[in-house]
């Protein structure tokens, strides 16, 4: 995840330089979807390499959406106020992904050491869910 993420976040600044949020934020859907599509289905004996690449199609998707939402939230405000909205943004990131974690750790809380890839299911299909909520939210919106 973190180098699809380290790899992507320049690509998708320079993106919304040149485009707006939108083409980013698209793509950022797209890949979480993939990427969280990929694990629905895991399984104790799922390959290593289809773990490997479900985890980097979520972090380019990671990559892709930080930019523009910060953007977003930024070019929002007046000037004066950019910081403030920088902080917001990027607290609400933090905090999201400590719910996310606390979440996904309660739903898997029961399972056995077998049974771990399947109690996963519920948040790779929550993964999926949020990714495609992104690809929509952003192909719907205007410029």
């Amino acid at each position: 995840m973190a180098l699809g993420a380290t790899l992507c976040a320049p690509w998708s600044g320079t993106l919304v330089g040149r485009f707006g949020p939108r083409r980013p934020l698209i793509l950022a859907g797209g890949f979480i979807a993939a990427g969280g599509l990929c694990l629905t289905n895991l399984r104790q004996d799922t390959s290593v390499p289809l773990i490997l690449l479900a985890h980097l199609l979520i972090g380019v998707g990671f990559g892709f959406a930080n930019a523009p939402l910060t953007n977003t939230a930024v070019s929002g405000l007046p000037r004066s106020r950019a910081g403030v909205a920088g902080a917001i943004t990027s607290t609400a990131r933090q905090v999201g992904a400590a719910i996310g974690i606390a979440v996904a750790g309660g739903m898997a809380a029961g399972a056995t050491p077998a049974g771990l890839a399947a109690a996963s299911h519920p948040g790779w299909l929550l993964v999926t869910a949020c990714g495609l909520f992104l690809l929509v939210v952003a192909r719907v919106s205007r410029s």
